[in-house]
């Protein structure tokens, strides 16, 4: 009789009903995927764009060209990635044919971002169905929410090996309607990644031992699993038999690789990945909760005696699947998505002790009662207002942040080729491709020819060249093409057919080290190094040096050449003691020092010669001076924006737009600052998408990208906007 009365009065009390449903479970799913669903929409605006994505989003491209010609031999013949299902890359593929192949390369890299999200959100409702707690988990943890967010393959295979799972859990009798839900998840699973296979050895466990379905029944499970996955794998209707060996042995020949070796993860590189919050370090403006990954860890450990005793399918999903990925070769951190949600599991199973342990010393000891007084309402309200103001501040500012960060990207060791995070110079081949001279070697990235994006990566060091050193501190490319490389122990040129190399002796200078290349309007070359300058006409060098010529001092950091209308080139040399100037038609020299002219001191890093005849030159310790054909004019801290007297590098995009690098003289790191002659504006590490390490070198790229070589960083890439 109560019953009824209380559901009467529920049902005619509207605000009584809605009280009631966000009381219930219904609720507390919903408000999971909502949340897991706005944390991938901001990672999917705000993440730079990946190692791997530019590879898939091509693949999409591709897929959309042949499926629009009609070419279906061709989609199932395709080529390229054949050790992945192409299952993802044909949905990626789906909005570039609903454009009509027109949609840009940005564009299409935020549509497939956009399929990940939703893949992403539906893993997080699988695993929530089953356990909301962990789903709520799962939707905040942060190498999740970065691989569910990008153009990557994770996303539908996560979510199918979760619908899987929580499907299999659900199913209370044989063949019912969760069991068909199951097996089909299985066989998506499989057509999505097969990296995510540990997930069979769950559903036997649940299938044998938890469930204990006939064997009947085992068999015409993974029949439907087998037939769901040859479905929608096309590359297997063709020959499927030799075509899935050769996919399923390309891994173990790829985990031995020179790549998967050149990298050097230790054995126990994914106990790493699961302890800690790599995003968040990652991409600290993306994840603004600071990651919770390390948290999520240590409670998982604590829940595993819990699932032992409650879900020991947990335990033995954690167990499988940490087993392989420590005994795999391939450590990538993405590969950890097959045990995460099983540490989100486990660590549900902890909360609610640990919440449950600390109200009972509660009220045993009455600790937070002693300590704390009891609040009066007003007090509640005006918490609650700073609260709420602290909160929309903060909204604010991550709004403010995100829109900034818009446009720039962190190339470095860990998401690229990049074979060392120090990046000494950078120039742009004649091909439009970028040479990256670094502390191992130097990196040669030849763009996409279609879109500009991301291509092709190739290393040169010591034992794939004749360079002499693979620290590379300058890099040029003459008027023939020919790449001249800078070392610390020398000079090499490579023609495109053979090398040659240059030591002190060659160079008729006492140090080894090159610091600066530049190529003169006549095509000969010019280099300053530890012992002083030199130029090669050609079949033989010439050096300066302080003792036998007007140089003002041996450390020559940076070589500019001007063209001279009345002929010849005038030559500027920056040293530590000022700028030395070689008039190459005369002969005669000249020079500006701190003593003669009011030049910062420091020493000059670099020179630039603009468009419009000026002459800049950056000094370590007393900012910007210009050089105007009479006189000088000087940028620092007390009369300019500069925000540092320290300048690394001067760098003009377009006629009268400067890019400064300075860097702060008592620690790390450095500002970059964009200048048009009148207007500053400077980019901080905490306002934009700029990391804030030194930087050294400045380089835009064929598409008009400006590329930012740091000496800790790798390479901060930003498109300006206009």
């Amino acid at each position: 009789m109560n019953t009824e009365l209380v559901e009467g009065d529920n049902q005619s009390n509207p605000d009584k009903r809605i009280g009631a449903f966000f009381r219930s479970r219904h609720a507390v799913v919903i408000t999971v995927v909502v949340l897991g669903l706005l944390l991938r929409v901001w990672s999917a605006w705000q993440l730079p764009v990946d190692f791997d994505e530019p590879v898939y989003v091509q693949g999409a491209y591709d897929y959309a060209e042949l499926i629009s010609s009609g070419d279906w031999d061709g989609v199932i013949d395709y080529p390229e990635n054949r050790e992945h299902p192409p299952l993802v890359r044909l949905l990626y593929s789906i909005p570039i044919l609903l454009s009509g192949n027109q949609l840009e390369w940005s564009q299409a890299l935020l549509f497939s971002r956009i399929i990940s999200v939703l893949f992403g959100t539906l893993a997080v409702l699988a695993l929530a169905l089953v356990d909301p707690l962990a789903g709520a988990l799962v939707a905040v943890q942060t190498l999740i929410v970065k691989y569910t967010s990008q153009a990557y393959l994770e996303a539908l295979p996560l979510f199918a090996s979760l619908l899987a799972v929580s499907s299999l859990v659900l199913s209370n009798k044989q063949r019912d309607r969760w069991y068909w839900i199951s097996a089909a998840a299985l066989g998506l699973t499989a057509a999505g990644k097969f990296s995510y296979f540990p997930i069979l050895v769950v559903l036997l466990y649940l299938f044998i031992w938890e469930k204990r379905y006939p064997w009947r029944d085992l068999i015409l499970y993974l029949a439907v699993a087998g037939l769901t996955f040859f479905l929608l794998d096309p590359a297997l209707w063709r020959d499927p038999v030799d075509r899935l060996v050769d996919s399923i042995l390309f891994h173990p020949a790829y985990a031995g690789g020179e790549h998967v070796l050149s990298v050097g993860y230790a054995w126990y590189q994914p106990f790493l990945w699961v302890a800690r919050s790599w995003a968040y370090e990652w991409h600290p403006g993306v994840f603004f909760y600071f990651g919770l990954d390390g948290l999520i860890f240590i409670l998982a450990l604590g829940g595993v005696r819990y699932e032992w005793r409650q879900r020991r399918w947990v335990v033995v999903w954690i167990a499988s699947s940490m087993l392989l990925l420590l005994f795999w070769p391939t450590k990538w951190p993405q590969y950890t998505l097959v045990v995460l949600p099983a540490f989100c599991l486990s660590a549900s199973a902890a909360i609610p002790r640990l919440v449950r342990w600390l109200r009972e010393q509660e009220d045993y000891y009455g600790w937070f009662e002693k300590m704390l007084p009891r609040p009066t309402r007003v007090m509640w309200i005006a918490l609650s207002l700073f609260v709420a103001v602290l909160v929309i501040g903060w909204l604010a500012n991550t709004i403010i942040v995100g829109i900034n960060n818009a446009g720039w990207t962190n190339i470095h060791a860990e998401n690229s080729l990049l074979t060392s995070d120090t990046v000494h110079d950078i120039t742009r081949g004649p091909d439009g491709s970028m040479i990256v001279a670094t502390n191992r070697g130097v990196v040669r990235w030849v763009p996409d020819a279609e879109d500009g994006t991301l291509g092709d990566w190739e290393l040169l060091d010591i034992s794939a060249s004749d360079l002499m050193d693979n620290r590379v501190l300058s890099v040029a490319v003459d008027r023939e093409g020919g790449t001249w490389y800078g070392t610390r122990s020398g000079l090499a040129v490579y023609d495109g057919l053979s090398w040659n190399t240059f030591r002190s002796n060659d160079l008729g200078v006492n140090g080894e080290e090159v610091y600066d290349i530049t190529i003169g309007s006549d095509g000969r070359v010019w280099i300053g190094t530890d012992g002083g300058a030199a130029v090669y006409n050609g079949g033989m060098w010439i050096a300066y040096t302080p003792e036998a010529s007007g140089l003002l001092d041996g450390q020559v950091f940076s070589v500019e050449v001007q063209p001279n209308p009345g002929g010849g080139d005038i030559i500027w040399f920056g040293s530590h003691l000022g700028v030395s100037r070689l008039d190459t038609s005369t002969g005669e020299w000249h020079e500006i020092t701190p003593k003669n002219s009011g030049l910062g001191r420091g020493g000059i890093a670099d020179i630039l010669h603009d468009s419009s005849g000026h002459v800049w030159f950056a000094t370590l310790g007393g900012g910007l001076s210009v050089w105007d054909g009479s006189s000088l004019s000087h940028f620092r801290v007390s009369n300019s924006e500069l925000p540092y007297n320290s300048v690394q590098k001067i760098t003009e995009t377009d006629p009268g737009i400067f890019w400064i690098a300075t860097s702060i003289p008592s620690s790390p790191g450095g500002l970059v600052s964009k200048f048009d002659g009148t207007t500053w504006k400077t980019y901080y590490p905490n306002r934009s998408g700029y990391t804030g390490s030194e930087t050294v070198t400045i380089m835009t790229d064929a598409q008009g990208r400006i590329w930012f070589g740091t000496l800790s960083a790798g390479i901060d890439i930003f498109e300006p906007k206009d």
